[in-house]
């Protein structure tokens, strides 16, 4: 089992994930945010990515409140109920903030909540080096807290989460700070919130979504 323990700063706490090529930091609870720092990076490099994460913290609440500004929704236990459009308009109300890009991705086989989950935060992480397995117990209690609140709500379009990425460019090694927001149809969420995260029970699944990504570089 990987160690982990919490780094407490003045308005915020994170958590550090050892593995054995180096350590995820990421944030407590569904305000996805995540970087990994490689042992073998030199030390400037790691203290760069740990300062751009330890700035990211606070821009969960940022976003939360730009869409509730812009789209008067609240955001409970990383649920976003917003389509493309109404995300970027809100993602563009903060300054620094604009977006890059837009993928659509696939899914589909058979295997555990935990499998699934697993085969998710791959894919949307892959711009990390870290293998996503020492969090994975923290990565599925955690989408176990945003499918709860998804039973709550009504889905009427979309649903999705916002997860952040302090990533390094590869040979020019410079420090990037962007979010995702990944998001699916209310057809998905039918099957999604009938995932029971706890259990060992094998399930089919087939369900596409998609991810905007935006760049964000902060104030000077």
């Amino acid at each position: 089992m990987s160690e982990s323990y919490t780094v407490t700063l003045t308005d915020s706490d994170y958590v550090v994930t050892m593995t054995d090529s180096g350590q995820w930091l990421h944030a407590p609870g569904t305000d996805f945010l995540f970087a990994y720092i490689e042992q073998d990076w030199a030390k400037e490099l790691q203290q760069s990515v740990t300062q751009a994460f330890q700035n990211a913290l606070h821009m969960s609440s940022e976003i939360k409140k730009a869409v509730l500004d812009t789209a008067g929704q609240s955001v409970v236990n990383g649920l976003y109920l917003l389509d493309q459009g109404a995300m970027t308009t809100a993602m563009n109300s903060i300054d620094g903030m604009g977006e890059t890009s837009v993928s659509q991705n696939h899914q589909a086989g058979e295997g555990t909540a935990v499998d699934i989950n697993q085969e998710f935060f791959t894919a949307i992480l892959a711009g990390l080096s870290g293998d996503v397995a020492p969090i994975l117990e923290y990565l599925t209690q955690e989408m176990g807290d945003v499918q709860a609140q998804t039973k709550q709500e009504s889905v009427t379009s979309n649903f999705g989460t916002v997860i952040g990425l302090i990533s390094v460019m590869p040979v020019l090694g410079v420090v990037v700070t962007s979010f995702q927001y990944a998001f699916s149809s209310a057809q998905t969420s039918e099957w999604f919130v009938k995932v029971n995260c706890g259990s060992v029970e094998h399930y089919s699944y087939d369900y596409s979504y998609t991810v905007v990504n935006y760049n964000y570089v902060q104030s000077s």
